[in-house]
């Protein structure tokens, strides 16, 4: 059996072996041994091997008669009179202010799809708009509510009855519209360790001090708004990988190669982050301490500060200058990192990072290098992507432990070509189309031992789940819970085949909250 056969997270757990043993042969790493009490492992405790997904698991019931600790790491909160009522109101489907249509994101790329039309008309998003952040939906700064069984149908649009025999890993949760509509673990949920998922949290963190010093003049080196197009050099007194590197290459895990040309770069995943991702929490420390009273001047602080306590955070720690593992959460807190990046960086009618950064986080960044990288963030493709081992896959299976293309997911592709630092002409598939009616490709963030946060845009539905191990990633978590909504889609009304034919083409997004917008690209910073 070749490396890259085998399941992500076996794939993922040998490769962090072997770069561990590597580095405690001589080579030297700020990397910690577990149990030592520093960033790999916040609590001190040694992690020890992540539970299987054939420990038995506790099974929501929609209602728990018992106060148990939420989703979030507290107690979980029930409204006396409508159990489970969202705080921000009814999250509905996106609102209905109307003035922009969320209309075909890829020029003429079709009117919608010829599918297996279920009898009725594809729905199309609602129209919002422009600047209407209040069709974003979430919990504001509360715990989040478990929305009811009875009322998980007209809530949620997910059939309660085909979600109670799912099981996946140690617990798994659903959040839809901004609610959360499934709690496997019955709110018994704890932190524990993310690992790699802890990456796609540093790509956010790292657009966060992007968009909070960008009133910050520049004068010289260490100085202005932390731009992605910036060279890592300027940030960096010096550089291990490629000097004429930027910010965008290290965000995506090709800036090691000798060649930054177009063509010429192969992205090799940063599994234990030595390579070159840590120095991203250098960069924003010294992007940061520029404004030290307002913002802070360490990495750890400023992700407290301006992510975890702005979005409700309250059961995740990380020590900041580990980009590659060292995040601990619950599932609510893996909850609210997908809600803001489906959401556009935006919570509570509040924007926390701009609506570009997230955009990069879940596009492809170097189409040469990997179609399925965005930054620090896997992403759905149909040809091109490259796995953790290297491996190379241009068809569907198993065997890409969930990288390849999901039968019924959207591509991450952009709108237009070339973009940012990208010379990709198009986004070059050789067999499959690159056009799509919306843009609303799928993604995830994966962790050794199955930590996964998994974001659909299009159906305004964030999935995470803990431990699970199946071969089929991100695309297997979809496809348990999948049921559940193709059930209850207005069009194509239990027809999965139909469904899955219009959604992955790109041609059926009825939940998009708002337009989805690419970002204008900026003068390359000296």
């Amino acid at each position: 059996m070749l490396f890259y056969d085998l399941p992500f997270a076996s794939r993922e757990r040998l490769t962090v072996a072997a770069a561990l043993l590597f580095l405690v042969a001589g080579c030297g790493s700020d990397v910690p041994s577990p149990g030592s009490g520093t960033d790999l492992d916040p609590s001190g405790a040694d992690q020890g091997e992540p539970p299987s997904e054939d420990e038995d698991e506790e099974e929501a019931d929609g209602v728990d008669e018992k106060p148990a600790p939420g989703l979030d790491g507290g107690s979980t909160k029930k409204d006396a009179t409508v159990p489970g009522k969202p705080s921000t109101g009814d999250a509905g489907k996106g609102g209905d202010a109307g003035k922009v249509d969320a209309g075909p994101a890829s020029g003429d790329a079709g009117g919608g799809s010829d599918s297996g039309d279920a009898g009725s008309a594809p729905v199309d998003p609602p129209v919002v708009a422009p600047g209407d952040l209040s069709v974003f939906k979430d919990p504001g700064l509360e715990p989040w509510k478990l929305v009811p069984e009875a009322e998980l149908a007209d809530k949620c649009k997910l059939d309660p009855a085909k979600l109670k025999g799912v099981t996946l890993g140690s617990g798994f949760a659903v959040v839809r519209y901004g609610q959360l509509c499934w709690d496997s673990s019955g709110g018994r949920d704890t932190a524990s360790a993310m690992w790699s998922s802890t990456k796609t949290l540093g790509a956010l963190v790292t657009g966060i001090a992007s968009y909070e010093t960008r009133d910050i003049p520049r004068t010289g080196a260490k100085t202005g708004q932390l731009k992605d197009s910036d060279l890592a050099t300027h940030w960096l007194s010096s550089v291990s990988y490629n000097q004429q590197a930027h910010v965008a290459h290290v965000l995506s895990m090709v800036g090691h190669n000798r060649s930054l040309a177009y063509g010429e770069k192969v992205h090799s995943y940063d599994t234990v982050g030595s390579v070159q991702i840590n120095s991203l929490s250098t960069m924003v420390s010294t992007a940061i301490k520029q404004d030290a009273a307002r913002l802070g001047s360490s990495t750890a602080d400023f992700a407290k500060k301006f992510l975890f306590d702005a979005i409700g955070m309250k059961g995740s720690s990380w020590g900041g200058t580990q980009y590659a593992t060292s995040w601990s959460a619950t599932m609510g807190d893996m909850a609210r990192v997908g809600n803001l990046i489906i959401h556009q960086g935006v919570w509570s009618g509040k924007r926390i990072v701009d609506a570009g950064w997230t955009y990069k986080m879940t596009h492809p960044a170097f189409e040469d290098g990997n179609t399925a990288y965005g930054y620090l963030t896997w992403l759905v493709a149909k040809e091109g992507q490259r796995s953790i081992g290297g491996g190379s896959f241009t068809s569907n299976g198993s065997s890409a432990g969930g990288l390849l293309a999901d039968d019924c997911s959207p591509s991450a592709v952009w709108q237009k070509y070339p973009h940012g630092l990208s010379e990709a002409p198009d986004c070059t598939y050789k067999s499959a189309p690159c056009a799509q009616k919306y843009d609303v490709g799928s993604w995830s963030a994966q962790g050794l031992g199955g930590q996964f946060i998994v974001g659909h845009p299009g159906l305004d539905l964030v999935l995470v789940a803990k431990n699970y191990s199946g071969g089929s990633g991100p695309a297997g978590i979809f496809a348990a819970i999948r049921p559940a909504l193709v059930a209850l889609d207005p069009t194509y009304k239990g027809d999965d085949a139909a469904f899955c034919k219009a959604y992955s083409a790109g041609d059926y997004a009825p939940d998009l909250p708002a337009p989805v917008v690419q970002p204008v690209d900026e003068p390359v910073t000296p």
